[in-house]
């Protein structure tokens, strides 16, 4: 049942792609990086169909860094690239949904920013550039980042000649808008952050975490850098619209209490109930 899902999911996401694809940016002459922005400006220059660019590079690529990514990852992203093909093919005698511009930016990026984030986050990939900027940081050290940053870079100028810079400054916005989408379905609504208490009370702000909040938490042993004087910090992970009551409660027993919160993208077994065997006051 759980590949079900993730089938569905990779399914799903890759029609997302191509929809956003033919019926958004091809037509209206914008383009959002990688692979994809080389179909849709070949189709432009020479009217190639998008779906034969978009697969005879995606495919070599793939085939030339498979022992970098694996083999879930090979087969997921075939079944993806499969997909996404077959949506191009009957996408493409749709006319576009709309000519605005805003509307091409935002519905452009939306579509396969959610798209293209289901597919990485059930574990395969739309784009080749991806699986380059690996086999070139495992091969030559080089950053994913600053690959990725230098390929797009070229990419965009190159839409500039092939377009105009307005167009290439529109797309600019269109692939920023996709980049937090895909930050957005991999991280979703639900993230938490990780707090770490450094209080004189450890024992009554523990007690009272878990009984006002139902948080779980760990003791951790910790020694004073100046003092040399043993520490018990508390650290837990709480729900971030939790967090400013969990703040307000520990300050309001213990005002000098130190306190470290940041952000985490995910976290796996946390329960929101009392772990310890506080007696109820």
């Amino acid at each position: 049942m759980k590949r079900f899902w993730e089938y569905l999911s990779l399914t799903v996401g890759s029609f997302i792609v191509a929809a956003g694809l033919e019926l958004i940016l091809a037509p209206n002459g914008l383009v959002d990086g990688g692979v994809t922005a080389i179909a849709i400006m070949s189709h432009k220059l020479w009217e190639i169909p998008l779906w034969v660019v978009f697969l005879g590079l995606n495919l070599p690529i793939l085939l030339f860094t498979t022992k970098v990514t694996g083999k879930r990852f090979v087969i997921r992203t075939l079944y993806a690239n499969a997909v996404t093909t077959v949506g191009l093919i009957l996408f493409k005698p749709i006319p576009a949904i709309t000519t605005s511009e805003v509307l091409i930016v935002l519905y452009g990026g939306l579509l396969l920013g959610v798209g293209i984030g289901l597919v990485v986050k059930t574990g395969g990939a739309i784009d080749g550039t991806e699986m380059l900027a690996v086999w070139f940081h495992k091969r030559f050290h080089i950053p994913i980042t600053t690959f990725l940053l230098v390929l797009n870079a070229v990419i965009f100028a190159t839409a500039a000649f092939v377009y105009t810079l307005e167009k290439a400054m529109f797309s600019l916005a269109v692939f920023y808008i996709v980049t937090k989408m895909i930050d957005f379905v991999m991280d979703g609504l639900n993230q938490a952050k990780s707090v770490m208490i450094i209080s004189e009370k450890p024992e009554e702000v523990g007690k009272r975490l878990v009984h006002d909040l139902e948080v779980s938490l760990t003791f951790l042993r910790g020694e004073g850098g100046y003092s040399g004087d043993e520490k018990r910090i508390i650290y837990c992970i709480v729900d971030r619209l939790e967090y400013p009551k969990l703040k307000e409660l520990v300050l309001e027993i213990d005002p000098g209490a130190i306190m470290e919160a940041s952000y985490v993208a995910e976290t796996a077994g946390v329960k929101y109930k009392p772990l310890f065997p506080y007696p109820k006051s």
